[in-house]
């Protein structure tokens, strides 16, 4: 589809500009006690991204992280992050990505994900998903405790989220394998897609940070417990029914009661 050619080669444009760019750290100061940052890098791909874009299909509306993040969802909507992982990508750590996707109505038509680093290309679309052009699964049903998890950098959203990541951290510990915290979202879905990793595990918050990579996992045939996203804006993605099932069963309940205490 054109929007998916149109997407991975704005995207690969900005990779450019992102792997020989500045990578000195501003801080946004966009929270109070908190300590978020952003690049010069990142905004001038985003605006590369999003000038590809709209030549393209001039009257779609864009959501980006730097410049447009309060846009309103419309008909036909892109969603853009120029860095996700920013802060990896400010130290000199390679687990980095540039992401976006196209919706219509709210539902994710195409997704690129893009690891400049490694050259791995992730894309999804009604024919499934893809890394470099070749089809991708998660992982087989496996035990819960041959299982990895990543889940994302603490929460800063609230102290409930905080209480609720250390849980899974402290009292789901003996269920798992190994946790993994990667600090980027592009990671943690494209690993997950690719098999891996088994579970991912965060709290969806902006749009442009989950849709790309959520969207590509579901096409490589990972599942969630929609009641959790529904009610406390929990993401649980499992590699399979069999591991979701597991999950909900031993991890879930070990977490869920931080949002009961709230």
């Amino acid at each position: 589809m054109k929007e998916l050619e149109v997407l991975e080669s704005a995207i690969i444009k900005a990779a450019g500009i992102v792997l020989g760019g500045d990578r000195s750290a501003k801080d946004k100061g966009t929270v109070i006690g908190t300590y978020d940052i952003v690049t010069d890098s990142d905004v001038i791909a985003e605006r590369s991204i999003i000038d590809d874009i709209l030549r393209e299909f001039p009257d779609d509306s864009i959501i980006s992280e730097e410049t447009n993040p309060d846009q309103e969802l419309s008909e036909r909507c892109w969603t853009i992050d120029p860095i996700d992982g920013t802060m990896n990508y400010s130290r000199g750590i390679p687990i980095f990505g540039i992401q976006g996707s196209f919706m219509i109505d709210g539902v994710p038509k195409a997704s690129v994900v893009y690891l400049p680093v490694f050259d791995e290309m992730f894309t999804a679309s009604d024919e499934g998903a893809f890394l470099n052009g070749i089809r991708i699964h998660t992982s087989e049903p496996r035990p819960l405790s041959k299982c990895i998890l990543s889940t994302g950098d603490f929460s800063r959203r609230s102290q409930t989220f905080r209480d609720a990541q250390a849980a899974i951290f402290h009292d789901c510990y003996s269920d798992i394998a190994r946790f993994k915290v990667l600090g980027a979202a592009c990671t943690d879905f494209t690993y997950l897609a690719s098999g891996r990793t088994d579970i991912h595990i965060r709290f969806l918050n902006k749009i442009w940070d989950f849709m790309p990579g959520m969207h590509i996992a579901e096409k490589a045939g990972a599942v969630y417990d929609k009641e959790l996203v529904k009610d406390h804006g929990i993401l649980v993605m499992c590699s399979s029914q069999e591991v979701l099932d597991e999950a909900l069963e031993k991890l879930v309940p070990k977490f869920i009661s931080c949002f009961r205490r709230a």
